[in-house]
């Protein structure tokens, strides 16, 4: 752990999560234009943890997510050739890693701006899952190619993101909900309506309704060399998923804290 996060990390506080309405009608998020979202949003407070406390609590098969220190080889964000040949197949190798799956195909990447509200590169403030099942067999069936569709649609795939910050996190932290903590209950359809990051017409995921059951957490001032894994769809209903996520806002965030800026992606996994 840097010396820095260990010594502002804070054990647990209480913080606003936005879950959804699950009583007011199915409404959805535009992906470009946020104004166009029409989920109603009810805002919760939530003990939210620190992960860094007992960091063996955590893994894909106990919580849904984990977080590790690795580095990555990517020097210039700013560059989109260099995230291309260098960001994505890393962070393809990664989730190969975690997964023991034997194909990892990248897609949505998307590099988020505390300093742009209201922008789809904005910090986004409401629980949510990305995709449902349905959308990621859609979404595979894009990025492979014709002849691998029945050999790769037969396996098990799994949606997992990965997230960094591209720089010391001040404002607009990430909080990760305990998978294990989640029902299918809790989940709200969500279609997904503007130019998707799925790439699939009639994309959709899940909104995330209240529990007080549900237990958050997150790393104080997280690192660039620093990285989420999280779990958000399984074909294998059996195994945890549906890791829900959330930006959210520190109660003691110093005054003139820096714009979150970070670096998300989705890969779809195919498991043997």
């Amino acid at each position: 752990m840097h010396a820095e996060a260990a010594a502002r990390d804070p054990t647990a506080f209480e913080a606003t999560i936005n879950y959804v309405d699950p009583t007011a009608p199915i409404g959805g998020i535009n992906d470009v234009e946020r104004e166009k979202s029409t989920f109603t949003l009810i805002p919760q407070r939530m003990r939210i943890e620190s992960a860094r406390e007992r960091p063996e609590r955590f893994g894909l098969e106990r919580t849904g997510f984990t977080w590790l220190n690795r580095p990555t080889a990517c020097r210039d964000f700013s560059d989109p050739a260099e995230v291309e040949n260098v960001y994505l197949p890393e962070a393809a190798e990664l989730v190969k890693e975690i997964t023991g799956a034997d194909l990892v195909l990248v897609f949505g990447h998307i590099q988020r701006d505390g300093a742009l509200k209201a922008s789809r590169h904005a910090p986004v403030y409401n629980a949510h899952v990305d995709y449902n099942v349905e959308t990621i067999r859609a979404v595979a069936r894009r990025l492979l190619p014709p002849e691998e569709h029945e050999r790769r649609l037969a396996q098990r795939i799994v949606l997992v993101n990965t997230w960094r910050p591209l720089e010391t996190v001040e404002s607009s932290p990430l909080a990760l909900c305990d998978a294990a903590s989640v029902s299918r209950q809790d989940l709200v359809y969500g279609p997904i309506g503007g130019n998707s990051a799925a790439g699939v017409p009639d994309a959709a995921g899940w909104n995330l309704a209240h529990n007080p059951a549900h237990r958050w957490f997150y790393l104080p001032r997280m690192q660039p060399d620093e990285v989420y894994v999280f779990r958000l769809c399984d074909t294998d209903p059996d195994r945890p998923q549906w890791t829900a996520h959330c930006s959210f806002d520190e109660p003691h965030q110093p005054p003139g804290a820096r714009p979150r800026r970070s670096i998300e992606l989705r890969t779809l996994a195919f498991v043997p």
